[in-house]
């Protein structure tokens, strides 16, 4: 059992300014919040004095599964937890990293201090000792920083994520159900329509219509595939382009 600072009622758990002059102004979504102040709480505790925390401490801490459990629930809110570490990762609140072998290795959690940001840059190059929590690091190990799933999948498929695309997948983030901003890009990707602008009609369109293939699925009918451009073609295009 980990002992945390949280048992001691007179502890005090340091917070940076950073916190709420920079970063605490621009998070909208509750599970961002509760995530970091989480992680502040954990770092302040014994056990990760190194300055990281395992990504799965936070999906097993129960103070942050009880603040974000809806009432009556009886679902865990892993998936809360999920989107509030991916928002703080995506905005440049958090630092994650892995030591990439076999089994892909564990993935670990610091703030993102101009500090840490160093710190990480000579894990990588194999240039400093990994932390005493982390391990001790094989030659054939590799540190490897994770970016938000997002925007490797939107890099993958689509283009560069500029800093312009980047806030506009955090507001995404914050609106839509990671799943469907996933799902968004594939299907912009099989029109081969790689704009940002084509996937966001997708996902405004399945907000106010909902998504087709679930619709589809209550029916009974087979799913279908959406093309959120085909009133910007044919006939009725000038309507359509004039109120744009």
């Amino acid at each position: 059992m980990h002992h945390d600072a949280g048992n001691d009622p007179d502890a005090r758990i340091p917070v940076p300014r950073q916190f709420f002059e920079e970063l605490l102004p621009a998070m909208r979504d509750i599970a961002e919040i509760k995530v970091m102040l989480t992680l502040y709480r954990l770092l302040a505790s014994p056990d990760w004095r190194d300055g990281v925390v395992p990504e799965s401490a936070l999906y097993t801490d129960e103070h942050l599964l009880e603040g974000l459990r809806l009432t009556g629930a009886a679902l865990l809110p892993l998936d809360d937890i999920r989107r509030g570490i991916e928002l703080a990762v995506a905005r440049g609140a958090l630092l994650r990293f892995r030591v990439v072998g076999d089994d892909g290795g564990e993935a670990w959690l610091m703030p993102a201090t101009p500090e840490n940001r160093l710190r990480l840059g000579l894990f990588e190059q194999g240039l400093a000792p990994l932390p005493p929590a982390v391990g001790a690091r094989e030659p054939s190990l590799r540190v490897e920083r994770e970016r938000p799933n997002v925007f490797r999948l939107y890099e993958q498929n689509v283009g560069l994520v500029t800093p312009i695309i980047a806030d506009q997948l955090i507001e995404a983030l914050e609106l839509y159900p990671e799943q469907w901003i996933e799902d968004a890009i594939q299907e912009a990707v099989s029109y081969n329509r790689r704009q940002w602008r084509y996937i966001q009609r997708i996902l405004e369109r399945w907000a106010t219509e909902g998504r087709g293939d679930e619709a589809d699925r209550r029916s009974g009918r087979p799913a279908t595939a959406f093309d959120p451009e085909r009133h910007l073609r044919g006939k009725h295009a000038p309507i359509f382009r004039r109120r744009r």
